[in-house]
């Protein structure tokens, strides 16, 4: 029989009577309140997903854990696992945060317990994570504050250090503000092959399948200068008196807010916000003579600038920023309409829009409105009759597969198009099939021997009839 290293401890006695377990939902009271009372944060608020456990000796409470989705960004952890930028983002929440520890007996009087109950409690979680959100967590992560504690329990219990981190804190979703106060960062695995796992190409498919979606703004400072130079052309559609804030400005933090994954006035206001100071200088923001401080636009004036500006003087400011920074010449097009969510014309009618968008580095290269008593079908040739299209293949969906759209993209514009083809054409439809039926796999010459005769007996009623003969 296995012997474990506590059981040789002074204490061995009540390390092996602790347990760990989840708190009930009619305990959550106490255990806010024990934390609010005893902890040094002073605060029991955990972020996004959260659990939270009781240990236990003999039905008394000796000790509190809290756990939380982890830190968005730590140099140290990223540089641990060997993560890509896009790993990060994909693979973030397989790691846990314990962000609250507090133990409710004396300090010192039983030396081990606090590594115990943290080693219990890393045993189970991942477990227990996977019965609340569906996926199990590979890495735990804490803080542990210099001045105040030395972090044995976690050597102790099989963590690693990582070094001081840089001393701030988080303010606001991507932005930080200095305190002045490193902590000490302490990582566990919680399987043997956790790093390997989550610096791999591809994640196990227990895993792969609950990655996030990996949304990278590509665009450097210096680029999102240049962004504001160019909102800087716009006519600003507000009269002169009583202006705070510049037109470039709202659209810059608009535009920010929109890569950052805000949708909507309300969210880009609140990003607005809790911009600080120097972001606010950068973005050229109202100085408030009274403040002394950079103002940001509130929620009334980005939603009244965005409702007054002309769509399509906006379109083509972003279109012509996006080309100017885009250094893959255009080779893919492609075409499709969507209604916009939440958003009427004039006259109360959703907003339908078309637009062609470069497959390789997703720039958008052309917008346009469907207009009133339309389609997508018309929208086609004033939309690309200013785009460069000479050797680009234009790709759209069935709606676009006519005869018209087909003519100005060859003849005029020089480009080459992939259409698809469905049931509401069709004798088009049986006429591909009939002349291009042998030209892709698996019919096709690239196809293997076996797959090119089960589509050639599939397709040939003769060849069917003389199979079955055979």
């Amino acid at each position: 029989m296995k012997t474990e290293p506590w059981m040789q401890f002074p204490d061995a006695d009540i390390l092996r009577r602790v347990s760990v377990r989840l708190i009930e939902p009619s305990e959550r009271e106490r255990w806010d309140r024990l934390i609010v009372d005893r902890h040094y944060l002073g605060n029991s608020c955990l972020v996004g997903r959260q659990l939270r456990y009781v240990a236990e000796v003999d039905g008394e409470w000796v000790g509190l854990l809290g756990w939380s989705t982890p830190a968005y960004h730590l140099k140290g952890r990223e540089a641990w696992i060997a993560w890509s930028v896009e790993q990060q983002l994909r693979r973030r929440k397989f790691v846990a945060q314990n962000s609250r520890y507090l133990l409710l007996v004396e300090r010192g009087r039983y030396p081990n317990l606090a590594s115990r109950v943290l080693s219990l409690c890393t045993q189970r979680l991942p477990q227990d994570w996977e019965r609340a959100f569906g996926y199990r967590v590979l890495v735990a992560e804490s803080f542990v504050d210099p001045e105040r504690f030395c972090g044995a329990c976690y050597r102790a219990a099989g963590w690693e250090p990582l070094g001081k981190t840089a001393g701030y804190r988080r303010q606001h979703r991507d932005f930080y503000e200095e305190d002045g106060h490193p902590k000490e960062l302490w990582v566990r695995r919680l399987h043997p092959q956790a790093l390997k796992w989550l610096r791999a190409e591809r994640m196990p498919p227990r895993w792969a399948c609950h990655e996030d979606e990996a949304l990278v703004c590509p665009y450097k400072a210096a680029e999102l200068r240049s962004l504001w130079e160019h909102f800087l052309g716009l006519t600003d559609p507000r009269r002169p008196n009583g202006r705070r804030h510049r037109l470039a400005s709202v659209l810059a933090i608009g535009a920010l807010a929109t890569l950052c994954g805000c949708r909507g006035t309300r969210a880009i206001a609140d990003f607005a916000e809790h911009l600080n100071q120097t972001q606010r200088r950068l973005l050229r923001c109202y100085w408030n003579e009274r403040s002394q401080q950079y103002d940001a636009p509130s929620e009334p004036t980005i939603r009244r600038i965005l409702k007054a500006l002309p769509a399509a003087e906006l379109d083509q400011a972003v279109i012509a920023w996006m080309a100017a920074h885009d250094p893959q010449p255009l080779k893919q097009l492609a075409v499709d309409g969507k209604t916009i969510k939440q958003a009427r014309a004039a006259d109360g009618r959703p907003v339908h829009l078309v637009a062609a968008v470069a497959t390789g580095t997703r720039r958008l290269c052309a917008q346009r409105p469907v207009a009133e008593h339309s389609n997508e079908i018309t929208a086609l040739r004033p939309m690309l009759a200013a785009v460069a299209l000479d050797g680009v293949v234009v790709s759209a969906d069935a709606m676009q597969a006519q005869q018209q759209a087909a003519r100005f993209l060859v003849q005029e514009k020089g480009a080459d198009f992939f259409f698809s083809l469905k049931g509401n054409q069709p004798s088009i439809q049986a006429q591909a099939e009939r002349l291009l039926g042998a030209a892709f796999p698996p019919s096709g010459p690239g196809a293997s021997p076996k797959y090119r005769e089960a589509s050639r007996t599939a397709g040939d009623p003769q060849a069917v009839e003389s199979t079955d003969r055979s």
